[in-house]
């Protein structure tokens, strides 16, 4: 068996990713519609009621949509005990703490605490099968407690929201702009760069590395690409970099057998 992430949405209109592991499915945020997540599931020959369960990482409506639109039918949440509670969404639910794991089938599931304007937001570090897909997307910065995490993962999926200039001479309004640029906020295409540069120096072997939550405003995919790139350039290495498409379900990635 090989484990397996399926975007099925990335950005401020919505992000879902489909994690799988021979029979068991979970996902990791559903914040696109009820109908487009219906979508990319079949896709994948799958339907809602075959996930066994939706990990969110925050309480914001482009993480949690379709959960609150498939109600009581949604499979059963696990998130840290803020964002439950922020969420207010019906259903079953399971708390799991920030540096906190827990077993969910045949999935390791990790909370690690991020920095973002929510209740208690965290990303996820998810394990079966021998392989890790670490998932750090919404954080304001990329502490160095979590490279030992990114360095261990096959996969990471980690925010490259903006390009600073890009931003900054931008069209949104600077109260917009300094919550973006904020501890709290978001994460630029640089600090991604460097934080990966930082975490994955002297690894002899590189994870995939797919960028999270790209603005449709201040950022471009080829220019997220190519920042990343650079700075891992620099620190002398060379990893499989992919901006996430922000709709559709077609774009996959398999550990290797």
């Amino acid at each position: 068996m090989q484990l397996s992430v399926r975007n099925l949405g990335s950005g401020s209109s919505g992000n879902a990713l489909l994690v799988t592991y021979g029979e068991e499915s979970l996902l990791v945020d559903c914040g696109v519609s009820r109908r487009a997540l219906g979508t990319g599931l079949a896709a994948a020959g799958l339907t809602i009621a075959e996930i066994s369960a939706v990990v969110l990482t925050h309480e914001h409506g482009d993480h949690i949509r379709a959960a609150r639109e498939c109600g009581a039918t949604c499979p059963p949440v696990i998130a840290t005990p803020g964002t439950i509670r922020a969420a207010s969404l019906a259903g079953s639910m399971e708390t799991l703490p920030p540096a906190r794991s827990m077993q969910h089938g045949s999935f390791e599931i990790t909370a690690l605490a991020v920095s973002h304007d929510a209740a208690e937001p965290c990303g996820f570090t998810i394990l079966a099968g021998g392989v890790r897909a670490t998932v750090l997307t919404d954080l304001g910065h990329a502490p160095d407690n979590l490279a030992d995490v990114a360095a261990a993962s096959d996969l990471i999926v980690l925010e490259a929201n903006h390009d600073e200039a890009m931003l900054r001479g931008g069209p949104y309004p600077a109260h917009l702009k300094r919550r973006i640029l904020g501890h709290a906020g978001h994460l630029s295409n640089g600090d991604c760069g460097a934080f990966l540069a930082r975490a994955l120096r002297g690894n002899s072997r590189l994870p995939a590395i797919w960028l999270a939550h790209l603005s449709r405003t201040n950022n471009r995919p080829a220019l997220a690409q190519a920042t990343v790139e650079q700075a891992l350039a620099r620190a002398g290495l060379a990893a499989s970099i992919t901006p996430m498409q922000r709709q559709g379900h077609g774009q996959m990635w398999r550990a290797a057998e």
